[in-house]
């Protein structure tokens, strides 16, 4: 079976898109999951919750050499495609390229029998690395906060799907949910029942509540369920996966 290659991407910034890449790919590798991590923003913040340090070879080297991705391991069942600050550039080096939309496709296309779930953070961007990012990708989750600027941001992605269509047919938003979420806030409650009503069950039950240890996880290295289990964030990451397979496994067996 093929593994599934999920984006996590949102055009806005700040919605902590790259905790929860690190949350989810951490708990369905404890759930027996082959799980890889593909780093693709340049602050490297996945890399950087995992790897004291930057490693010589990064997402960056495989791209521009159109070579092996260097997949370096984590922990059981978990690895991880780091990034790094060379990766600054590549929107301008993947210009000059052949099939230049395809280029991540084409690496990740070996490991697709190795790992059940790939899971690529993408930047806040929506350059050609996120376009690499989309075309190879069989599931889209965006992450959001329930506040103006991230409802733009899901607005953005939804219109970019459109235009991603000619490079990946039936590329769309597979699933959405709340995250460093604070509920009982006048704008907040409005901002979730406008996108549930729009988006109806592709907008996940589930939601993150905010929780510092989330962010107090990556200075140790780790993901919040290994930092502290007990915390509220830990908890609700538990609950997001469950739900998450339960959708993607359904989904599976209605297009098999």
């Amino acid at each position: 079976m093929k593994a599934k290659i999920i984006a996590v991407a949102n055009h806005k910034g700040g919605v902590g898109k790259t905790a929860s890449v690190a949350s989810i790919g951490a708990i369905l590798a404890s759930r027996g999951k082959k799980v890889l991590l593909v780093d693709l923003d340049t602050q490297a913040n996945l890399t950087r919750h995992f790897m004291e340090n930057i490693p010589p070879r990064i997402i960056y080297h495989a791209i521009r050499e159109q070579s092996n991705l260097p997949i370096y391991p984590i922990r059981t069942n978990l690895d991880i495609v780091p990034s790094g600050l060379d990766m600054a550039g590549i929107d301008l080096e993947l210009q000059m390229m052949f099939n230049r939309e395809r280029v991540l496709k084409v690496l990740l296309d070996p490991y697709n029998s190795i790992y059940d779930y790939i899971i690529l953070d993408c930047p806040p961007a929506l350059g050609l690395v996120t376009i690499n990012a989309l075309t190879a990708a069989t599931h889209l989750i965006v992450p959001m906060k329930a506040d103006l600027m991230s409802n733009y941001g899901l607005s953005m992605m939804d219109q970019f799907c459109v235009k991603m269509q000619v490079l990946n047919p039936g590329i769309h938003i597979d699933y959405i949910f709340f995250n460093i979420y604070e509920k009982g806030q006048t704008i907040t409650d409005a901002i979730e029942a406008d996108v549930r009503e729009k988006y109806g069950d592709r907008v996940l039950s589930t939601v993150v509540r905010k929780n510092n240890d989330v962010s107090k996880a990556a200075f140790d290295f780790t993901d919040i369920v290994s930092f502290n289990p007990d915390a509220n964030g830990a908890k609700d990451f538990q609950s997001l996966v469950t739900e998450l397979e339960s959708k993607i496994q359904l989904k599976h067996y209605i297009f098999i």
